[in-house]
């Protein structure tokens, strides 16, 4: 989408020729009409041949295009853009109501059909739901998991046992909460984690103890933890996109992100995904969600070389080497219901308040692969649909799937932001669920340093401490007020959510660990530019983030105050 002109001018093609098509006698009773050549008074069953050659060539283009995204979304979209998918699918729309649903039945003497399209969408919408989570053909993952305690103390006993964990020694733990902000909150989640494991050499991974992510938060968590989990298997240091740089986290987590993921989403979305909805069944081909996620296991796979975030969620922290890849907490928002539902390798009891657990063994998502458990996270609305949980039941009541039991639709997951933004609630029970461990180590004579960093995305954001001042207020443009009011207010609660948890983090960390400003870490970008919300950047937005963590700018962020704990000073 870094081509305004040529967006605007394909819209503007786009538009002359649906009032061309609509409204052709407004146009040819003019002078237009006498030009050489001009017979478009003429009945549809008399048109020319070029026209006629002209009109089938562009259907035949569109149906093409049709089996072309849908066989091969990433490639094919990767040459037809997000602009010229928006030009040639509202054509094609233009010409099929033009053609079929008006001039056609005309011909037949018969009223316009235009507005059927609206009738099927609305009728077969009860029955062609199609976008169930998907899940791989494998038997499912574990539903017994540690809970918060016995994980942590697993994960500190091995440290001690490796020698990394002394007694008397200041060994900090970091908790991470990463925000949403679609490939904008990707990207620089996962460059600010991988920077400080690079500055680190590796030092920072072992010392993560979780990350919790929302949306594009949740993407740049899962891409980084699944870097660690390559470079613990020995595999990072030969993968393609690390073996020209010395900083071989930036430099993978670069490859793999820096790309346009709007587009295949987008593709699916203006024509298979179309086209289904206004078919009586579900085709579950046709959902776009599997564009998204393909996309993003094809880059991982072309950058890394491997099949990380194709396989099933459970098995990043599988092997003996799983205890080093930190912990992953991937927050949704059930729709029915409106609470948190979390992914994670972590069983989310009931130190998780009012949250269902996305692996509970009543569930059927213990199947799903990485890149659809980050999905369910950044669900946004309506670019990515809500997708579909099922469970079974027996007797009336849930039970583990099997073979017999019934399985039905059980609620509908999207984005993590629609509950809160920030990824740090999580955290902060998270934080409350440890701290009898953290106390019992610490009376036997370990000194662990619980530290929550915030990796916020939003330009000239600040981090958030005590009473507003009225003149950080901004009040947003009256147009259509009665009727933008309420919507404008319920998105920007987004935001104004995740501001108030951070606070409130900072303040509940006063009080569960000693005082110390060093505890509580704000990574946010430090930019006043509007850097876009979407699943695509330009090249010079990336090259901007990219700055950011370059000397001077990268002084602004707390990196070295990360790094001198990681050093014990």
């Amino acid at each position: 989408m870094g081509e305004p002109l040529l967006a605007l001018a394909c819209a503007g093609a786009t538009l002359a020729l649906g009032a061309f098509v609509l409204k052709p006698r407004s146009w040819f009773d003019t002078k237009l009409s006498r030009l050489p050549g001009s017979e478009a008074t003429r009945r549809f069953v008399e048109l020319q041949r070029r026209t006629v050659v002209m009109l089938v060539t562009v259907i035949i283009l569109s149906f093409v295009l049709l089996a072309a995204i849908w066989w091969r979304p990433v490639e094919v979209t990767s040459v037809v853009t997000a602009p010229a998918l928006l030009c040639f699918a509202f054509a094609s729309w233009i010409l099929f109501g033009d053609l079929v649903l008006i001039y056609y039945f005309r011909h037949l003497n018969l009223p316009s059909m235009a507005a059927l399209p609206l009738v099927l969408l609305v009728v077969f919408s009860a029955w062609n739901d199609n976008h169930a989570v998907a899940l791989l053909d494998e038997p499912p993952g574990p539903a017994a998991r540690p809970i918060a305690p016995v994980h942590l103390q697993a994960w500190l006993a091995e440290r001690r046992n490796s020698g990394a964990l002394v007694a008397g020694k200041p060994f900090p733990l970091f908790l991470v909460a990463a925000e949403g902000g679609g490939i904008r909150g990707a990207y620089w989640t996962a460059l600010v984690l991988s920077k400080l494991q690079d500055d680190s050499r590796g030092q920072f991974g072992s010392h993560a103890f979780a990350l919790s992510g929302v949306s594009g938060g949740s993407l740049g968590n899962a891409v980084f933890a699944a870097l660690v989990a390559e470079d613990q298997a020995g595999l990072l240091a030969v993968a393609p996109c690390a073996r020209q740089s010395p900083a071989r986290y930036q430099a993978c987590a670069t490859a793999v992100l820096r790309r346009d993921f709007l587009s295949p989403i987008l593709g699916y979305l203006l024509y298979p995904d179309m086209v289904q909805r206004f078919l009586p069944m579900p085709v579950p081909a046709a959902d776009r969600a599997r564009a998204m996620e393909t996309a993003w296991r094809s880059g991982w796979a072309e950058s890394v070389g491997s099949n990380r975030l194709g396989e099933r969620f459970d098995r990043l922290w599988q092997g003996p080497r799983g205890l080093q890849v930190p912990s992953l907490l991937l927050n949704a928002t059930l729709v029915d219901g409106g609470n948190r539902i979390i992914a994670s390798n972590i069983a989310i009891d009931g130190s998780f308040p009012d949250a269902f657990d996305a692996s509970d063994e009543l569930i059927d998502l213990r199947r799903m692969s990485m890149a659809t458990a980050v999905h369910n996270s950044a669900r946004f609305s309506y670019i990515s649909p809500a997708g579909t949980v099922y469970a079974c039941r027996e007797g009336g009541r849930l039970a583990p799937c099997a073979p017999g039991r019934e399985r039905g639709p059980w609620g509908r997951v999207i984005d993590g932001g629609y509950f809160e933004n920030s990824g740090v609630e999580t955290v902060r029970d998270l934080l409350f669920a440890i701290q009898p461990v953290l106390r019992a180590w610490h009376d036997d004579g370990y000194v662990i340093e619980p530290v929550v960093m915030v990796i916020s995305n939003s330009p000239g954001a600040i981090a958030p401490s005590g009473k507003l001042d009225p003149n950080t207020a901004r009040m947003d443009a009256t147009f259509l007020s009665e009727l933008l009011a309420p919507p404008l207010g319920l998105f920007n609660t987004r935001a104004a959510r995740a501001t108030f948890a951070v606070t409130a983090e900072r303040r509940d960390m006063s009080v569960m660990v000693p005082s110390d400003g060093e505890r509580f870490l704000w990574f946010g970008i430090t930019t006043n530019n509007d850097t876009p919300l979407a699943w695509a950047l330009a090249d010079r937005t990336f090259d901007g983030i990219d700055n950011l963590l370059q000397t001077p700018q990268s002084a602004r962020l707390p990196f070295s105050q990360v790094q001198k704990r990681l050093q014990g000073r």
